[in-house]
């Protein structure tokens, strides 16, 4: 059960992200049909597209450490597409910066993804996306360069595993 104070930061969450619309209740709509909102990426946030093999590189590379705690120090939060197998890291808008490589993509102007509803944190049989890492507030972000830290990484094992 949520506390006052976490509806509040739940809905304030909620209009910063609606407001990468220019009608911001059309998010509030999908939310409210599907769960899931389309939300137009470039002027509040832009994300990295991650593959789930990407993440998991690190994962296994890194003793001691699980996917989860990977993205938690990304610093910001992270959506997760279970039936696309992919993670979508929200990061400041800025032009993009040097190629991801094969297992990453910048989305920046011109781009939309699908934004799960605030609350929606759990993986669940349905294969919807959800918050691997929730946004704490609003216009709270993943850091850039830890996003461009783990993708290195996680290149970096795989292609030493494909080596092997």
């Amino acid at each position: 059960m949520s506390t006052a104070p976490e509806k509040a930061q739940n809905q304030a969450v909620s209009a910063w992200l609606a407001a990468s619309l220019n009608r911001p209740a059309d998010a509030y709509t999908q939310w409210a049909d599907r769960h899931l909102a389309v939300l137009a990426l470039g002027s509040r946030f832009c994300a990295f597209r991650l593959a789930d093999e990407l993440v998991h590189a690190v994962d296994a590379a890194t003793e001691f450490s699980t996917a989860s705690t990977i993205l938690r120090a990304l610093a910001g939060p992270v959506i997760h597409d279970p039936r696309g197998r992919r993670y979508y890291a929200l990061v400041p808008p800025a032009p993009p910066g040097p190629d991801a490589g094969p297992h990453a993509t910048y989305l920046g102007l011109g781009h939309y993804i699908g934004v799960p509803r605030i609350g929606d944190d759990q993986h669940t049989d349905t294969w919807s996306s959800y918050w691997a890492v929730p946004m704490p507030a609003p216009g709270t972000l993943c850091d850039p360069n830890r996003v461009l830290r783990l993708i290195r990484a996680g290149t970096a094992a795989l292609d030493e595993e494909a080596d092997a």
